[in-house]
């Protein structure tokens, strides 16, 4: 049986410095649903590798009982698929799931499920960047605010089959119509998810309703940890092109401008059905920011 942890700490010093996250193709992202444990590596950036935490034999031991019962049952091995990025010089970097794989690997399983998905790099927001000339910018949350969370509240319209199957999500009520007074008033529209679905399948899910974004960023939360802090560095870069910088939550409305640090928030009732009017409202009223 595999050394778990002597397997990952190899895993680690072989690809220390050399690898590089490239993109994959849409058709890798459609068609590869299963691997073999052997062709994902371990990201250096997760608990699950760091010397002082390490793998749970407790966690590893639960996925093997599961995987041992749904084999008999003839059900999925996971409930979800393992989250993963292509890298060079070969193979895949995990985003989430090392302790799935962990165990898979110990019990020398052939193949698992994986979901490719392309993370936003700093070259991706640089490229976004330099297609605008818009001096000012709108920040709106993926999950939280253009999403219907749980179907809760005035959602768009459902997309008609197969589309509906495709594209489950449900977008809140006004989203398109803000979008598109957001970059009537000027401003680049950029939304961000700490989620891993890519940014090819968000704009294909904005296509189906209208929507055009000017930016897309993914795995935000991963961003943080990264090495060189891509978001800090994102935010310095956004902070040189973007004179105002308009935040849009469920429930506030808030704004700065970069050069003086000047702030406010204007607060906005998260349960009214005029939801996205209410923002487009607060828009209009800050036109000569």
């Amino acid at each position: 049986m595999v050394n778990i942890r002597d397997y990952v700490q190899e895993e680690l010093k072989k690809y220390d410095g050399i690898y590089l996250p490239v993109r994959a193709g849409i058709l890798e992202q459609i068609f590869i649903k299963k691997l073999s444990p052997k062709k994902l590596h371990p990201n250096p950036d997760d608990e699950f590798c760091f010397p002082d935490i390490g793998p749970s034999d407790e966690i590893i031991g639960k996925y093997m009982k599961q995987i041992r019962f749904n084999q008999m049952h003839s059900m999925p091995l996971f409930d979800e698929p393992l989250i993963i990025e292509k890298i060079r010089p070969d193979g895949y970097m995990m985003l989430n799931g090392h302790h799935r794989w962990a165990a898979a690997l110990m019990m020398n399983l052939k193949t698992i499920p994986v979901s490719v998905t392309n993370v936003t790099q700093l070259s991706d927001i640089i490229g976004q960047m330099e297609k605008t000339n818009r001096s000012k910018r709108a920040s709106i949350n993926l999950d939280d605010v253009v999403f219907c969370q749980d179907n809760a509240g005035p959602a768009e319209k459902p997309l008609f089959f197969p589309f509906n199957r495709i594209f489950p999500e449900r977008i809140r009520e006004g989203i398109p119509g803000l979008v598109y007074a957001l970059q009537n008033a000027g401003y680049d529209v950029w939304v961000y998810t700490a989620g891993y679905a890519s940014a090819d399948y968000i704009s294909q899910l904005f296509r189906q309703h209208r929507i055009k974004v000017d930016g897309i960023i993914n795995g935000a939360n991963r961003l943080k940890s990264a090495k060189g802090n891509i978001l800090s560095s994102a935010k310095d870069l956004m902070e040189k092109k973007y004179r105002i910088t308009l935040n849009i939550d469920t429930d506030t409305v808030s704004w700065i401008r970069s050069d003086t640090k000047d702030f406010d928030a204007i607060d906005i009732d998260k349960e009214s059905e005029n939801w996205a009017h209410q923002v487009i409202e607060i828009i209009r009223k800050l036109k000569d920011l």
